[in-house]
């Protein structure tokens, strides 16, 4: 059984150097099994195609991102410090293999089962913040009481400058450090002008 969970792992981390790489739609399956080295047969008994290989490479991936940011988060008792930590991290991890795939879910079509374990994996980030808008809310910390237009609006500004940041970060232009810095200010901006 190990060496089935073995061969597992190298198809899944083989996958995820290729999709990060070559993109989904430049990765075919030959691609997965050359890199790996096993036969064809092998890649399949484990995966039937190539999107459930890609949707257990991007869940996993989402799922270290959640459990980091569960984890820096736990720790913090303030809601806007929670938000505030939130948005660093997620514009600090730009080299985080799952922000190297996920993009791909936006101009790819998955099957309507895999889009639907996608959309959850995506959601997870959503409810989190909402419920830190909500703690806030709670509180009287803001001047603005729909924590769902909240997540909505700072998740989507997030991913805006992420964008950002990863196009300065795969090209190389020097310019990451400054849109970095450019994300961390308009964060900060962000929450001040909610807070009361």
């Amino acid at each position: 059984m190990k060496n089935n969970m073995d061969t597992k792992q190298r198809i899944l981390s083989a996958s995820l150097e290729l999709f990060a790489s070559k993109g989904y739609a430049g990765t075919s399956m030959n691609d997965i099994i050359s890199k790996v080295g096993i036969s064809k047969g092998s890649v399949y008994w484990h995966f039937k195609s190539k999107e459930e290989i890609f949707v257990k490479v991007l869940t996993d991936s989402y799922r270290e991102w959640i459990e980091l940011v569960n984890s820096e988060l736990k720790n913090l008792s303030d809601p806007i410090e929670k938000l505030r930590k939130y948005g660093r991290l997620f514009i600090a991890t730009v080299d985080m293999p799952v922000w190297r795939i996920s993009p791909e879910t936006y101009w790819n079509e998955f099957g309507e089962e895999n889009q639907k374990i996608l959309d959850e994996c995506f959601s997870l980030d959503d409810n989190i913040i909402m419920g830190i808008f909500e703690e806030a809310i709670a509180e009287g910390m803001l001047t603005f009481d729909n924590a769902e237009r909240l997540t909505w609006i700072y998740i989507s500004s997030l991913e805006g400058m992420f964008e950002k940041v990863i196009i300065s970060y795969k090209n190389e232009d020097g310019m990451m450090e400054k849109h970095e810095k450019y994300a961390m200010a308009a964060i900060d901006m962000f929450l001040e002008t909610i807070t009361k």
